[in-house]
C-alpha cells in the first residue's frame, strides 16, 4: 500500500484574501445491521431524510456484527468494531451527527438536527476526489483541507479520517434476515487505518493536501459505486470539524457487467451421483460482451476454466456447460467465478452473489443396523458422522457445548447434553433465525432393519417458546432413498415445549429435557430406512436435541410363558422410583434386567432367584434420565417393558 499525507502546507497566502468561516458539511455516521429488525423498519425513512438534505450532509454507515448475520460486517469486522467502541454504541440502529451528538435511533433523527449542525461555523473547507485505475484493483484518493479563518487551526489530538465506501448497494435478495435490501454509503475500508492520520496545525489561510493510492479490498460489490469520504475529527470531544464526499460515478464507461444464473443439473435424488455443471450468463450493460473466462470449482478444489467468445448485446444470454461429474456421497458445492469479461474485471458483483449451489447425496447402501448418536465426538457446528446436514447458516442446526454458547454471549451455567448428563447436543437456533417457514434438516444415512423385529426411535429434546411463536420439529422416514417420506413424529409450539415460554435466549438445565420415543414397528425388517429430523423456524426460541438412537427392542417380549403378560412398570414416565409388578402362574427362577435403548445392560435387579407363584413387586431406583427396557425372564418365557425416566 502506498499511503501518503502530503503536508504540503500551501503557504502561499494571496494578497487581499478574505478570512472567515466555511460552510459545514454535516458528518452523519450511522450504525446499522442487515439482520436488525428495527434497522430495517427505520432506515427507509432515515435514508430519505438524508437524501432530502444531501447537499448538507456526508453519510457513512457502519454495518455492525450484531444482532445477526451481515456479510458486509464479516468483510471488515475489526474497523467497524473500532468505531463502535469509539462512540460507545450499544445498540442498533444508532446515529451520530458531527461526532459529538448522539441522535439516537435512525428513526429519531430530524431535519432540525441536521439544520442546526449545518448552521454551525467551521474554519475548514474540504475538497475530495477519487478515481479507480484501469484494472479496477486500486483507488486513488486526493483532497485538500483549507483553513479559511484568520487564526491557526490546531486543536490537540485531531485526526483526518478517510474511508472507501460503496454509495448504493441494492441487493437482489436481502443479505440478512430482514427484508432490507438497499444499503447506502457503506464503509468498506478506512485509511490508513481506523485510527486516521494525525493532523498538524494549519496556519490561517494555509492548506493541507493529502492523497492515498491503495489497493481496493477484494470484497467490493460494485466498482461503479465506489466513492470516498473524509472528515476531520478531534478525539476526546469526538467533534467533527468538516467532512467531504467524492461521490461514486454510478457507471464506468467501456466496462461490462454480466449476471449469472445457476443452471446445473444436479443428482436426481439422494442416491444418484451424476452432476452436470452449467451457468447462464446475461449481458447487463450496453457494452457488448465478446469474451468471458468462467471458472468452475467443486468443493473448493482447484478451478477449471472455459473461455467463451462470441457476441452478447445488452439483455442477451448464453449458457456455459462443463463436463459431467460423478460426485461422492455428502454435500457437493458447485461454485462458478467470472474471472474476466472482455479481458477485464466485471464491474458489479451484486448480480453474481448467488454463484454456488450445494447438492446433497447419501450412500446407496446401509451403513449399519442401528443409529446411536450422542454428538459427544462431533466438533461444534460440524456435521455428525453418518449424517447429512442441510442448512443455510451454521447456528441454524448444529452441535454445541457450554463453552460455545458462552462464547456467543449466552448464559450456559452447565452441560447442555440431554438432561445435563453429557456435554453436547444439537441446537436449533430459532432465537436468531428470523425467517418464518425456513427449514434445516439432519438426515441419517441408511440403516438395515432386516433383522429388527421391533425397531424404536428414541431421542431427547428441550424447547422453550418465545411468547406464542411456534417453531416445529418433524421426524420422517423413507424406504426409497428420499423419493418419498412418511412423517412419524410432528410437534410445534406448546406441544413441543418442555418448559414455560421465555423471551431470553433459551439454554436448558437438567430438568427441562424430556425423553421421546417413536414406534417404528411398521418398518420392522425393512432392508433400508432413512431418518430425517427437520426444524421449521417461526423465529421463536431454541430447540436442543440429543441422544438419538434407533435400535431394535430385545426379542422374546411376545412369549410371556409363566408371566402370562401380567407385567406392569409404573409410573411411566418415572423420576426416582419405578414399580415393577408381575404375576407368576407357577414357581420359577426369575431374571429382571434393565437395559438402555442401545441394548447395553445397565443393572440386574434379580438374577436367577426362585419366586413363588402369585403376585410380586420389585422396585428400581434409576440414576439417570433416558429410555430404558425392563426385561423379566422366567424359565420358559420373557416380557420386555419400556420405561422413560426423567430426573
Amino acid at each position: 500500500m502506498r499511503a501518503a499525507l502530503l503536508l504540503i502546507a500551501s503557504l502561499f497566502i494571496f494578497q487581499g484574501m478574505t478570512f472567515g468561516q466555511a460552510q459545514r458539511r454535516v458528518m452523519v455516521e450511522s450504525f446499522t445491521q442487515a439482520s436488525c429488525g428495527p434497522c430495517a423498519a427505520q432506515n427507509p425513512g432515515f435514508n430519505q431524510l438524508v437524501f432530502n438534505n444531501w447537499s448538507k450532509v456526508v453519510l457513512l454507515k457502519y454495518q455492525t456484527s450484531w444482532p445477526g448475520y451481515d456479510p458486509m460486517n464479516l468483510q471488515n469486522p475489526d474497523e467497524v468494531a473500532a468505531r463502535v467502541t469509539y462512540y460507545g454504541v450499544t445498540g442498533v440502529p444508532n446515529v451520530r451527527i458531527d461526532g459529538s451528538l448522539d441522535a439516537g435511533t435512525s428513526g429519531s433523527v430530524t431535519a432540525a438536527q441536521i439544520n442546526n449542525a449545518y448552521a454551525a461555523t467551521t474554519p475548514l473547507e474540504m475538497e475530495l476526489t477519487h478515481h479507480l485505475n484501469a484494472a479496477l484493483d486500486s483507488v486513488f484518493i486526493s483532497g485538500v483541507i483549507r483553513n479559511v479563518s484568520d487564526t491557526e487551526f490546531s486543536p490537540a489530538n485531531t485526526v483526518l479520517h478517510v474511508a472507501i465506501m460503496e454509495q448504493e448497494l441494492l441487493f437482489p435478495e436481502p443479505p440478512g434476515s430482514t427484508n432490507e435490501t438497499d444499503f447506502y454509503c457503506v464503509m468498506r475500508k478506512m485509511l490508513p487505518d481506523v485510527n486516521g492520520m494525525p493532523l498538524s496545525a494549519i496556519a490561517a489561510g494555509d492548506s493541507l493536501e493529502f492523497e492515498y493510492n491503495v489497493p481496493l479490498p477484494d470484497y467490493i460489490y460494485s466498482y461503479p459505486q465506489v466513492g470516498a469520504v473524509a472528515f476531520v475529527q478531534t478525539n476526546g470531544s469526538r467533534q467533527v470539524h468538516q467532512a467531504a464526499i467524492s461521490e461514486a460515478p454510478g457507471m464506468l464507461d467501456g466496462y461490462a457487467d454480466v449476471a449469472l444464473e445457476l443452471t446445473s443439473q444436479g443428482p436426481a435424488g439422494l442416491c444418484d451421483y451424476s452432476l452436470t455443471p452449467s451457468v447462464e450468463i446475461t449481458n447487463a450493460t450496453s457494452t457488448e460482451v465478446t469474451e468471458m473466462e468462467v471458472e468452475l470449482s467443486i468443493n473448493g478444489g482447484a478451478p477449471t476454466s472455459q473461455t467463451w467468445t462470441g457476441t452478447l448485446a445488452e439483455g442477451e444470454s448464453t449458457t456455459i456447460t462443463f463436463e459431467q461429474q460423478t460426485v461422492s456421497p455428502g454435500a457437493t458445492e458447485v461454485a462458478f467465478n467470472l474471472a474476466s469479461v472482455n479481458g477485464a474485471a466485471d464491474i458489479n458483483q451484486l448480480n453474481q452473489l448467488v454463484s454456488s449451489q450445494t447438492f446433497y447425496t447419501l450412500n446407496d447402501s446401509p451403513v449399519g443396523t442401528e443409529i446411536v448418536q450422542g454428538f459427544e465426538t462431533t466438533p461444534n457446528l460440524a456435521t455428525p458422522a453418518n449424517t447429512l446436514l442441510i442448512k443455510d447458516a451454521d447456528r441454524q442446526f448444529g452441535v454445541v457445548n457450554q463453552s460455545y454458547l458462552q462464547g456467543i454471549g449466552a448464559t450456559a451455567p452447565g452441560a447442555v447434553g440431554g438432561f445435563a448428563a453429557s456435554a453436547k447436543s444439537i441446537m436449533v437456533d430459532f432465537y436468531t433465525w428470523n425467517d418464518a417457514g425456513a427449514q434445516a434438516s439432519m438426515t441419517f444415512e441408511k440403516i438395515d432393519l432386516s433383522t429388527s423385529a421391533q425397531p424404536v426411535l428414541a431421542f431427547e429434546h428441550a424447547y422453550a417458546q418465545y411468547q406464542s411463536f411456534s417453531d416445529r420439529l418433524t421426524i420422517a422416514v423413507s424406504q426409497d432413498c428420499g423419493d418419498t417420506w412418511t412423517t412419524v413424529w410432528n410437534k410445534a409450539g406448546s406441544q413441543l415445549s418442555t418448559t414455560p415460554a421465555t423471551t431470553s435466549f433459551f439454554v436448558p438445565n437438567a430438568t427441562q429435557w424430556v425423553a421421546d420415543t417413536v414406534d417404528l414397528s411398521a418398518y420392522a425388517e425393512a432392508p433400508e430406512l432413512l431418518v430425517r429430523f427437520t426444524a421449521t423456524s417461526d423465529y421463536g426460541n431454541n430447540l436442543y436435541i440429543d441422544n438419538i438412537n434407533l435400535v431394535s427392542l430385545l426379542s422374546g417380549a411376545d412369549e410371556p410363558g409363566l408371566l402370562e403378560g401380567k407385567v406392569f412398570a409404573y409410573p411411566n414416565p418415572a423420576s426416582d422410583l419405578v414399580n415393577i409388578d408381575f404375576q407368576l402362574v407357577e414357581s420359577s427362577r426369575l431374571d429382571i434386567s434393565i437395559f438402555d435403548i442401545s441394548g447395553k445392560l445397565v443393572q440386574t435387579l434379580v438374577g436367577g432367584e426362585q419366586y413363588s407363584a402369585g403376585a410380586h413387586k420389585v422396585l428400581w431406583q434409576p440414576q439417570q434420565s433416558g429410555l430404558y427396557l425392563v426385561r423379566l425372564a422366567t424359565e420358559n418365557g420373557a416380557v420386555t417393558k419400556r420405561v422413560t425416566v426423567v430426573r
